[in-house]
């Protein structure tokens, strides 16, 4: 579940209220519908809430890995359930077995564990390069000033964004004007 929340920048409940049916291994995405909050599944707040989210070569390991252990593969089940009872699992117990574990690897208490993985996804999805249009829909924000706050905390420049559009733009021409 954290490398699925590291890898795409779900929010909690979002996680909790997935569903095998929702996840397309073979077309590399999985569709936020549902989410899980304080016990209810609902819908996601925002239409930007409802939304297809790419997969990595790491997310999709860690699902595949996770179906082939889990007892619960319907289509309907939930992707990260009670092991023993197939059920969500319950989000404040979630958080204190992950601030355990991020005690024993030496993350201070500040880090809020599912936020801050949402958090770090996102920011480095920035920092990558990846176009602030994308980082907005990966995230579900309706508003690009909420994912402005992930851009400005990457604090990264694309040093190589001008070759790259004058590449697009004007094609070999400009990969010849850069050599000379």
């Amino acid at each position: 579940m954290t490398v699925v929340a590291l890898s795409t920048g779900l929010r909690r409940g979002e996680l909790l209220g997935l569903r095998w049916q929702d996840v397309e291994l073979l077309e590399r995405r999985l569709a936020v519908v549902q989410q899980v909050v304080r016990n209810e599944t609902t819908t996601p707040k925002s239409r930007a809430g409802r939304r297809s989210v790419e997969l990595g070569a790491v997310a999709i390991s860690a699902l595949e890995e996770h179906w082939k252990a889990s007892s619960y593969r319907a289509s309907e089940s939930l992707v990260f359930c009670h092991p023993a009872l197939g059920t969500p699992l319950d989000p404040s117990k979630l958080t204190t077995y992950a601030r355990k574990a991020l005690r024993a690897a030496g993350v201070p208490d500040s880090f809020r564990p599912w936020h801050g993985l949402r958090h770090t996804a996102l920011t480095e999805t920035a920092a990558a390069g990846v176009p602030s249009m994308f980082v907005q829909a990966k995230a579900g924000h309706a508003h690009g000033s909420t994912t402005e706050r992930y851009l400005h905390a990457a604090r990264t420049s694309y040093p190589d964004a001008a070759d790259l559009a004058e590449a697009r733009l004007f094609g070999k021409l400009a990969i010849n004007r850069a050599s000379l």
